[in-house]
């Protein structure tokens, strides 16, 4: 019998596989970047069709096999990607969200330019996580800190990854484990120059 591995999870891409099945990009803090076939997941029936959507963070068992994992359960670790709808105002929209499901929808993207295989990469993973729970946390949080966010994410992600050295890094509080609005705005004046550091990171290493 093969051992059932349970770790920490981000979906960063899907797509049909066989009849009703899902071929899952999984970015988990355990194994790194793993390929798991979800069975039956597109069927109606299926318990855990909730908790494999694309940019959605779960607890994930899985058990490896010669080619591609196999999703055996999942289980969602908080309300995925939204704002704390307790501590919203009664008159905001529906569509508070959006913005947050499109940062990650572009972070998941850059995950699967980074990432090479099965290594495990908990600093990476820990990054990512940290903005999640920021998200759900903030009630009021503009476009343009938005913005700066991405950048600060961004940075930290590809430095965790070595592609960005310490001795060029703009501010100490950029390697802290800790996301604020106040870190944000200190941030906003310098987002150009941290994109700056991004893109040449990016092409230096032909990513």
């Amino acid at each position: 019998m093969h051992p059932i591995h349970t770790t920490p999870g981000l979906i960063i891409h899907s797509r049909p596989y066989g009849e009703a099945g899902k071929l899952l990009s999984i970015f988990t803090r355990d194994f790194g970047l793993v390929l798991a076939n979800a069975q039956g997941i597109r069927l109606e029936k299926s318990k855990l069709r909730p908790f494999i959507q694309d940019y959605s963070f779960g607890i994930f068992s899985l058990v490896k096999g010669k080619e591609l994992w196999r999703l055996t359960s999942a289980q969602s670790v908080a309300t995925n990607l939204q704002i704390n709808t307790n501590a919203m105002p009664a008159h905001a929209g529906t569509n508070t969200s959006q913005p947050h499901l499109e940062l990650f929808a572009r972070l998941a993207l850059l995950l699967k330019r980074l990432l090479q295989g099965e290594e495990p990469h908990a600093e990476l993973f820990d990054v990512i996580m940290l903005c999640k729970e920021f998200l759900q946390n903030t009630i009021n949080i503009s476009d343009e800190q938005v913005k700066t966010l991405e950048s600060l994410v961004v940075l930290r992600m590809m430095h965790s990854l070595g592609y960005i050295g310490k001795d060029i890094l703009l501010d100490e509080h950029i390697l802290s484990k800790v996301i604020s609005l106040e870190l944000i705005d200190q941030l906003t004046g310098k987002r150009v120059v941290m994109n700056q550091h991004i893109n040449k990171a990016l092409k230096e290493s032909h990513l």
